[in-house]
């Protein structure tokens, strides 16, 4: 499975620290969040791994180079002069991800930290489904885009599921239906891409998920273990950055009670 981090945002909300800095290299603990990013990918067995830039993506390149430090081998689409939107920028890269045939490519956003097991999110997916996108229940966050989801059945848990609908408020929830925030991480089968329109700026939502539903495509949810931050503002940041700090200390304390217990 190859591997596609969308990094071409402007981070205007980021103002004025990103007018210097690409949001993709924004440190959330002390690490870059792309680099989080990739590195999260290549433990899931992801090392093909496509990345779309544009603001200030000559500084996101330059520190990443090839790819070799981090386990991976990286392909970077620059979409100057002009940015090519969530689909556009997927439909840009459309021969990198077909390169190995018709199966399903991870996408994740270069803008948000997470502790999922992106693992689970793969085991998820099924070949008939378009999609199976990772989903999180916060209500910190209102203005994020939300996705009404249903259970398919008693017992089912968290990774059995359907997406009632993308965008507006449900028509009707049915009992065990909830809405969830679509967490920017997701495995698509590249026939997302014949929904998105060639050499024309569109949106992976509005221009390929919501139309292909239209017409039957079905999509599927998970909702994967972990905390998740949408770091697109200077609070989320901070939250994130906390968080990520405390969970390396927890880690930190974890690895040297194993050490005692070993020398014990």
């Amino acid at each position: 499975m190859r591997g596609f981090i969308l990094a071409a945002g402007l981070g205007t909300r980021l103002r004025p620290f990103t007018d210097t800095t690409p949001k993709p290299l924004v440190e959330i603990g002390g690490e870059p969040l792309i680099e989080r990013a990739i590195a999260q990918l290549v433990a899931a067995g992801v090392v093909e791994i496509g990345i779309n830039v544009f603001h200030l993506g000559e500084q996101i390149i330059e520190r990443l180079g090839s790819g070799r430090n981090l386990g991976a081998h990286l392909t970077f689409f620059d979409e100057r002069p002009e940015v090519l939107g969530t689909g556009g920028g997927l439909k840009n890269a459309e021969s990198f991800l077909r390169a190995d045939g018709n199966g399903p490519f991870l996408l994740v956003n270069a803008d948000v930290w997470h502790s999922f097991d992106l693992r689970q999110v793969i085991a998820a997916h099924q070949p008939h489904h378009l999609a199976t996108l990772a989903v999180h229940r916060t209500p910190r966050r209102p203005e994020l885009h939300t996705v009404s989801c249903a259970i398919e059945g008693p017992g089912s848990g968290r990774h059995a599921g359907h997406i009632v609908q993308l965008a507006g408020k449900p028509q009707s929830v049915l009992p065990g239906d909830f809405m969830a925030i679509y967490t920017g991480v997701a495995v698509y089968s590249t026939r997302l891409l014949d929904w998105l329109p060639a050499g024309k700026v569109s949106g992976l939502v509005s221009h390929g998920l919501i139309p292909a539903m239209e017409r039957g495509e079905r999509v599927a949810w998970v909702e994967p273990e972990g905390a998740w931050f949408d770091c697109g503002t200077h609070a989320e940041v901070l939250r994130a950055s906390a968080h990520a700090l405390k969970l390396r200390g927890t880690l930190a304390r974890e690895a040297l009670g194993l050490e005692a217990f070993a020398l014990a």
